[in-house]
C-alpha cells in the first residue's frame, strides 16, 4: 500500500474540484479552484503543503487531461515542487462504477481520480519540453485548419455545381488559384460569356503562370462550357453570395495554413541553430523512413514527446492506438478483434498516410518501399485491404521504434538478411 496522501483534481473549463485523501483513503480536504484566480491557486498549494506537514509526506497529485484546461494547474503545481500525474479520460472513466450508487458530480469525480492512483500506482508526468509543446500545438492546429479547408472546399464545390456543373471540365481542381480567381470575378455562366476577353485571358495567364496560348485555350473552352450550361445554371442570389463567401474562406484558410507551416519550419530552424538541438536531429531520423516528410515527422515527434518512455514497440503501438483489442471470457476467446483506437487519433492519421505511401510505386514503377509493398501484397491475398494496411501500419510503428531506439537513420533491408543479423547479434550477446 502507498502511504502517501493523494490529491485528485477534476478539471473543468472555468474551475476545478480538488479532493485530498489521507493514506487510509479518507477525504481530509476539499476545495474549488477557480482557474482565473491566483489566490485560489495559492490556497490550493497551501492546503497541499499543510497536508505534507500533517502526514510527513508530500501529496501526489492526479488530474484528468481535459482539453487545454488542465495546463494552467499542472504548470502551477509543478512550479511549487509537487509531483503531478496527468491521466487520460479513459483511465478516469474506468473507476466511475466503483460504487453501487449512481452518483456523478465534480466532488465525487475528484475523489475517484485520487483513488485511481491507489489501484494503478501512477507515475508523475514529466514537464514537457516547451519547444516540443509549441510544435505539438502548431501541428494540431495545422490539421484542424486543413480539415476546415476540406469542409469549405466541399461546400464551394457544391455551389459551383449548381452555378456551372461543367466548370470542372475547364479546371479539374475547382479550388485552384486560377479557378478561384476566375469565379471571384465572374461567378456565373452569363458573367463569363459577357466578360471582356482580354481581361479574362490575362487573369488566367497571371494566376496560372502559364503562356498566353495556354490561357487563350482555357478561355475558349471556358466560354464554350458556359454557353452550354447557361440555361441550366441556378444563378440565384443565394448561390452567388455563398460562392463569394466560400471563396473567401478557402483563400483565408490556405493563407493561414501557410503561416502555420512557416512557423513550424522556423521553430525547427531555430532549434538547429542551438548548441544542443532538442528535437531537430530526431526529425531528421524520422524523415529517413520512406513516406515520412517534415510535417509527418514533426507530428509524430510532437505527439509522442519522450520516446524513452516506451520500453517496447508494443507500448508504442498501443500509444498509436493500433494494438488489437482483446475479447476473452472464460473459455471464449474472440477472433474478430479490431484496433483498440485508444491512442492518438492524429498519430493514426499520419501513420495511415505513411502506410499508403509505402505501398505505392514511383513514376518509374519502382516501389517506394519494396519490403513493405511485398508484405502488403501477401497480406492482401488472405485479408481485406484495410486489414492489410493496418498490418503495414503496425510494421511502421516497429520501424519508428527501432530508428529512435538506435538513433540511426532507416536502412532498407531484406527481411531474411535482417533476421540473420538479429540472430548474430543475439548470439554475440
Amino acid at each position: 500500500m502507498n502511504f502517501k496522501p493523494i490529491a485528485g483534481i477534476d478539471v473543468g473549463k472555468f474551475f476545478s474540484e480538488m479532493a485530498i485523501l489521507s493514506p487510509s483513503n479518507e477525504v481530509i480536504a476539499r476545495m474549488k479552484i477557480n482557474h482565473d484566480s491566483n489566490d485560489d491557486v495559492k490556497r490550493a498549494v497551501n492546503l497541499l503543503k499543510k497536508t505534507e506537514k500533517d502526514f510527513g509526506s508530500k501529496p501526489f497529485v492526479v488530474m484528468e487531461s481535459t482539453g487545454h484546461y488542465h495546463k494552467i494547474l499542472f504548470q502551477s503545481l509543478n512550479s511549487f515542487g509537487f509531483e503531478v500525474c496527468i491521466i487520460n479520460p479513459i483511465q478516469a472513466n474506468c473507476i466511475k462504477n466503483i460504487g453501487i450508487r449512481k452518483v456523478k458530480n465534480d466532488k465525487v469525480d475528484a475523489q475517484k481520480i485520487a483513488l485511481l492512483h491507489r489501484f494503478q500506482n501512477l507515475s508523475a508526468t514529466s514537464i514537457p519540453n516547451q519547444d516540443i509543446e509549441c510544435l505539438k500545438g502548431l501541428c494540431r492546429q495545422y490539421y484542424k485548419l486543413s480539415d476546415e479547408l476540406t469542409m469549405y472546399k466541399n461546400r464551394l464545390t457544391g455551389v459551383i455545381d449548381q452555378l456551372m456543373l461543367n466548370f470542372k471540365d475547364v479546371f479539374s481542381d475547382v479550388c485552384s488559384k486560377t479557378a478561384l480567381a476566375v469565379l471571384e470575378k465572374f461567378s456565373s455562366p452569363a458573367a463569363i460569356i459577357k466578360a471582356n476577353r482580354n481581361k479574362l485571358i490575362n487573369i488566367i495567364k497571371v494566376t496560372s503562370h502559364k503562356s498566353i496560348d495556354w490561357a487563350t485555350k482555357k478561355y475558349d473552352l471556358l466560354v464554350l462550357k458556359a454557353k452550354e450550361f447557361k440555361s441550366l445554371s441556378v444563378d440565384n442570389t443565394t448561390n452567388i453570395t455563398m460562392l463569394r463567401v466560400y471563396i473567401s474562406m478557402v483563400k483565408n484558410l490556405k493563407d493561414n495554413l501557410e503561416i502555420v507551416l512557416k512557423t513550424i519550419r522556423q521553430l525547427i530552424d531555430d532549434d538547429l541553430k542551438k548548441d544542443v538541438p532538442s528535437f531537430s536531429k530526431t526529425l531528421q531520423l524520422l524523415q529517413s523512413i520512406p513516406g515520412i516528410g517534415l510535417l509527418t515527422a514533426a507530428t509524430i515527434l510532437a505527439e509522442i514527446g519522450d520516446f524513452s518512455a516506451f520500453a517496447k514497440p508494443k507500448k508504442l503501438a498501443a500509444f498509436f492506438g493500433i494494438d488489437p483489442s482483446v475479447r476473452q471470457s472464460g473459455e471464449f476467446t474472440g477472433t474478430r478483434n479490431k484496433m483498440s483506437k485508444r491512442g492518438s487519433r492524429l498519430l493514426r492519421r499520419v501513420l495511415y498516410t505513411t502506410a499508403l505511401a509505402n505501398i505505392r510505386s514511383k513514376r518509374n514503377k519502382e516501389a517506394i518501399n519494396p519490403v513493405l509493398m511485398d508484405y502488403y501484397k501477401k497480406k492482401s491475398q488472405s485479408k481485406a485491404k484495410k486489414v492489410a494496411i493496418g498490418a503495414v501500419m503496425h510494421k511502421l510503428v516497429y520501424i519508428i521504434f527501432a530508428v529512435m531506439r538506435d538513433s540511426k537513420p532507416f536502412e532498407l533491408r531484406d527481411p531474411k538478411v535482417h533476421a540473420q543479423m538479429l540472430t548474430v547479434k543475439n548470439t554475440a550477446a
